[in-house]
């Protein structure tokens, strides 16, 4: 179902996309820089996370590039 929605939320939706991506490139900054992440209960660490984090940072970042990619293709489109 296609359904107008205003381009100020749209944007809004954008910016939200953009910081996301933002934070998770300098998450994946301070993991090459040695910070590390841990699961842990009541306070006390039990397993390291940081890979698993790594790669759900790498994620963000390939997911809102696509969408991304996906709002500029549709802007390219309307603007002909």
């Amino acid at each position: 179902m296609d359904r107008m929605i205003p381009s100020n939320i749209v944007e809004q939706w954008m910016t939200h996309l953009r910081l996301q991506r933002t934070r998770a490139r300098d998450m994946i900054w301070l993991i090459e820089k040695g910070a590390t992440f841990h699961d842990g209960r009541e306070g006390q660490p039990t397993t390291d996370a940081t890979a698993r984090w790594l790669c759900e940072q790498q994620k963000v970042i390939e997911e809102v590039d696509r969408l991304v990619a996906l709002y500029d293709a549709l802007n390219a489109e309307s603007a002909l």
